[in-house]
This record gives structure tokens, C-alpha cells and sequence, in this order.
């Protein structure tokens, strides 16, 4: 009778991957190894479930270990454990410190920015800047590193869902819920404009809602190596996924000019009109939207809306005015505008005096610009004719 022969679980190429990933301690494999009779060398697939299963590895990182991956596993004091997302600064992981187990975000710095001496001495010194900002709204930074060539930034953690993923997956929310939810943001731009910082990239993407409704402003700091949107001219300027990373930008910020908080309160605006609406201001591909929010401000949400009071979209237009001259000059001045919308107790702990109920919000003025044909204006603003 022939006897049937296994492949010795050291000849597994799985196994390789996972000792050379330095993921596990080679006792704790071991102990795996002994306690249970799946053969990774026969049945790899399963041998990484098992893993999974008794959260010695992650989905992600057995993934990973499948497809022969074996470095980017651990970066310096904290293992990797998942991708989170890849924004225009860099890619952003779920990491887990090796020796407190506590759950961190880290975002990986890109080689060909940190390259640059001038650009990298900037970034530091916001990063810096930005974890002294310590407000319930705001996800601190907690440590900055460099590891093996690549330079890092930890984070709080934030298990939430952001604002992108709840109005795709639920619509619309409700006017007045939106105008709390936006209110909190300016209140964590205000801490944020109070130690000199702008935060570049507020969008929707960036806000996350706690399931008791306190939202948290990420990536406070980790967004001075931001480049503008025309620096590269790639086949990337007409993908969808681009324009829906630049969507919320301010005018002056579109074009490279220099920004402001004013720019912040613009980006905030924008995102408000998306949670009113479902959509953004200008739909398109980045060429188009673009050129459009060079024309025209924030449209009204009431527009597409009619249940949106009229308080409300006054909001969104000051906010999301064209000329930054005719916005809220701060996030100071969105919050005391935005007062009616903030818990008492919030609005007392900033002392800034209680202000008239409701209080009136101008309008921006009407662009003369806007009667304009569309090429016209698009090659005014290019050309300065």
C-alpha cells in the first residue's frame, strides 16, 4: 500500500513570505504549527485563514503574504496592519504599536517630496505645529518618524466612517443635521487657525462622523506637501478619481496662488453644499470644475433643494464665495455665524460672547464676470484678457 507523503511545512512558500515579514515571532508560529494539523505548504489558503482566524495576521496582511509580499509589513516601532486609503500626500495605514498594541493611523511620506530639503524642513515644522493643537475635533498627531529611508506620520485613530461614505451610502442629510456637523468642523479650524496653520484639504473625505455624532477633522498638518493641481500635467488630470480629490479646493488654491484660512472656509462651504445636496458644487472632470469655480461661487443648495432654509443657504454661499474678500474671513467668524447650530455648552467654553440669535448673512455680490460666454471667461482667467 503506498503511503501518502506531505510537503514539510518549512518548504512552504507562504511560510517563507511570513517569516521574512517578521510579522509573527517565530514561537508563535511554532505553537500554530504543533497545535493544529493544516499544512501550509498543501493548503496555504487555508493556513492564512487559520491566522486570521485566531488574529495572529490580518486579512490584509495575509493577502498580502499570499501574493509573495514579504517587506512593508512592520515600519519601525509599529506593524502595519491594513490600507486605509491613498491620498494626494501619500498612503495612509492602520498600524498597530508593537509594544502597547495600540491602533494608530500612519501615513507614509512620497520619496520625490521628501527629496526636497526645503519642502521637508516646512513640512516638519507644520507637523510639528499641528500636534499642539489638542481639541475633542481635531485627530491629533502623536509622533513623526524616519525609518529605513521613509519618513512617517502617527495619528489618532479614528474607527468612523467620513462624510464621502455616509452621503453615498445614505443620501443627503438632513439640513439642520448638516449645520451641526459643519458647525463642529469650524470649530476644529478655529483651533486650528488660532496656532497660525491651514488645513488645505477640507473635504468631505477628511471629516469623519463618531457614532455620537462628534465629528473629527483629519490629516490637520500632513498637507503642506500638497502640490498644485496644474504643477504635473498628466493623463491623471481627466480621471474621475482626481477631480473627486480636488473637488472642494478653493479658486485662489486651484491656481497655486497663496491661501489663507479664507481658503479653509471656502473648502468647508463646499463640503456643506455636498452633505446638503449629494453632489459637488461642479461636477466634472478637474479641467472643467476648475475653470467653473473661477466664474462663479458655491451654487445654492436651495436650488436643488427646496426644503433647505433660506438661513442654511446663506451659509453655504458666504462661505463658498468666489472672491475670498466676500467669505468669512475665519473659522471664527463660520462659528459665531454657525452658533444656533452648537451645543451651549460648546459655545460657552469659547467666551466669545453670545452674539444675536440667528444672525444675517450677506450675500456675496453678483459676479460680473458670470454673464460672460463660457470660453471667454475661460481664457480671461488663463490669458488675463
Amino acid at each position: 500500500m503506498a503511503t501518502k507523503t506531505f510537503l514539510s511545512p518549512n518548504r512552504s512558500p507562504f511560510l517563507d513570505a511570513l517569516r521574512r515579514s517578521g510579522l509573527l515571532a517565530p514561537a508563535e508560529l511554532n505553537a500554530v504549527l504543533a497545535e493544529h494539523s493544516v499544512n501550509p505548504a498543501t493548503d496555504p489558503i487555508q493556513f492564512a485563514a487559520l491566522l486570521v482566524r485566531k488574529k495572529l495576521l490580518t486579512k490584509f496582511q495575509a493577502m498580502q503574504l499570499l501574493n509573495g509580499r514579504t517587506a512593508g509589513f512592520v515600519l519601525d516601532q509599529y506593524k502595519i496592519l491594513d490600507g486605509i486609503r491613498q491620498d494626494r500626500v501619500g498612503m495612509v495605514f492602520l498600524a498597530e504599536h508593537r509594544e502597547t498594541r495600540e491602533k494608530v493611523s500612519i501615513k507614509v511620506l512620497p520619496t520625490d517630496r521628501t527629496a526636497d530639503p526645503t519642502i521637508l524642513k516646512a513640512f516638519l515644522q507644520e507637523v510639528r505645529a499641528a500636534a499642539k493643537v489638542d481639541h475633542p475635533n481635531v485627530a491629533r498627531i502623536l509622533d513623526i518618524g524616519y525609518w529605513n529611508g521613509t519618513h512617517y506620520v502617527v495619528s489618532e485613530y479614528v474607527a468612523a466612517q467620513t462624510f464621502d461614505k455616509v452621503v453615498a451610502a445614505k443620501g443627503p442629510l438632513a439640513p439642520h443635521a448638516a449645520a451641526q456637523f459643519i458647525a463642529q468642523t469650524a470649530l476644529a479650524l478655529y483651533a486650528a487657525h488660532q496656532r497660525g496653520l491651514v488645513h488645505r484639504d477640507v473635504k468631505p473625505g477628511n471629516i469623519a462622523m463618531l457614532p455620537d455624532r462628534r465629528v473629527k477633522l483629519l490629516d490637520l498638518g500632513l498637507t503642506h506637501m500638497l502640490e498644485n493641481p496644474w504643477t504635473r500635467v498628466t493623463k491623471r488630470i481627466s480621471t474621475k478619481e482626481y477631480a473627486e480629490e480636488i473637488a472642494h479646493i478653493a479658486p485662489e488654491q486651484a491656481w497655486g496662488c497663496e491661501i489663507d484660512p479664507r481658503s479653509d472656509v471656502y473648502s468647508l462651504g463646499s463640503t456643506f453644499y455636498f452633505l446638503l445636496t449629494g453632489q459637488v458644487p461642479f461636477p466634472g472632470l478637474a479641467p472643467e470644475m476648475m475653470a467653473q469655480r473661477q466664474i462663479r461661487g458655491v451654487p445654492s443648495p436651495a436650488a436643488l433643494r427646496s426644503s433647505i432654509p433660506k438661513e442654511i443657504d446663506a451659509l453655504v454661499r458666504k462661505m463658498g464665495a468666489k472672491d475670498p474678500h466676500e467669505r468669512f474671513e475665519s473659522a471664527r467668524e463660520v462659528v459665531v455665524a454657525m452658533h444656533p447650530w452648537l451645543p451651549v455648552e460648546q459655545w460657552q467654553e469659547l467666551n466669545l460672547g453670545l452674539p444675536p440669535a440667528a444672525p444675517s448673512v450677506p450675500l456675496p455680490a453678483p459676479d460680473p464676470v458670470a454673464k460672460r460666454g463660457f470660453v471667454s471667461r475661460w481664457f480671461s482667467r488663463l490669458f488675463g484678457r
